[in-house]
């Protein structure tokens, strides 16, 4: 368990971040600890990334998470995302800038090509995924404060003033005084949790709410016979609606993408919110609406 007690002034510095690194390394961190099954959501994704991805590189990395000797490895994991590095090798970049150690350009290598086959494929919707993430948990710090954003964060991170709880594998209590704090949404935290503090910055990384898009993921499912059984149940233009909806997006957006009158999709969203498939937030003048763990389950059985 994490325990951090923060200050005013480590509270008014909170930001977000993203980072492919940390998402590369979250997702290889729950397989090295996954040495057999792993958890739902991430079943078929991991049934996938270890047939992609070459034995001897997984084998490789997955040695390096395990142990965390590597000097590279260690300066990875001790990373702190920033705006200025927005893709894996812009991060990789800065890490090969901070130190020079025998075998640094291989495990960056190892890594750029685990990338390539296990979250490459799947990051325009994890990036979608998370900048809208990004972009709901803003608004909320700057219109109602950090305190309000941290207390809707979610997956077990507990705000309680001036405490800060999260699980996390080691049993961890720090006072956090005069430094930076850096929230980074990820779709891996759900099953493990990155956290790094140094003098100057403390951050952390949290699940993002989109993290059932991982029950699409994997093997693709026998066609079935006949027509779209999701839209038989419910109907076309709610079935469409709904599967929009595994990133969280508003009215306008889900409009946009489906090319439909924006009236329509507000009446599918309130039936679908009425039956308890989906969720609503108000955020400002914006409402997000995402699936809701129900709304998952149904697309999940009869496919999306």
């Amino acid at each position: 368990m994490i325990r951090l007690d923060l200050d005013d002034e480590s509270l008014r510095s909170t930001r977000l971040a993203m980072s492919p690194l940390w998402e590369t390394l979250g997702s290889l961190m729950l397989l090295a600890r996954s040495r057999g099954a792993v958890p739902s959501p991430y079943t078929g994704w991991a049934h996938q990334a270890r047939r992609a991805v070459p034995t001897e590189v997984m084998g490789a990395l997955l040695e390096l998470v395990r142990r965390q000797e590597a000097p590279f490895l260690r300066r990875a994991l001790g990373y702190v995302p920033g705006p200025s590095a927005s893709t894996l090798q812009g991060e990789l970049d800065r890490l090969r800038r901070q130190g020079d150690e025998p075998g640094d350009e291989r495990i960056a290598g190892l890594l750029e090509e685990y990338w390539n086959r296990a979250i490459g494929p799947h990051w325009v919707s994890i990036r979608s995924a998370l900048e809208e993430e990004v972009l709901f948990r803003g608004r909320t710090l700057a219109v109602n404060g950090p305190e309000a954003m941290l207390a809707e964060l979610g997956g077990r991170v507990l705000w309680q003033r001036p405490r800060l709880t999260a699980p996390y594998p080691l049993d961890l209590t720090r006072t956090v005084h005069g430094s930076k704090l850096v929230f980074v949404p990820s779709m891996f935290s759900a099953a493990t949790r990155i956290f790094t503090a140094n003098e100057r910055v403390t951050a952390m990384s949290y699940q993002a709410r989109a993290t059932g898009f991982f029950y699409f993921v994997g093997e693709a499912k026998p066609e079935t016979a006949g027509a779209d059984r999701l839209a038989l149940l419910i109907g076309g233009g709610r079935a469409r609606v709904l599967r929009a909806l595994q990133v969280p997006k508003t009215t306008t957006v889900v409009a946009e993408s489906l090319g439909v009158a924006k009236s329509t999709v507000s009446q599918h969203l309130a039936v679908l919110t009425e039956a308890g498939v989906v969720w609503r937030q108000r955020l400002g003048g914006q409402v997000f609406y995402q699936l809701d763990r129900s709304g998952f389950a149904l697309l999940q059985e009869l496919g999306d």
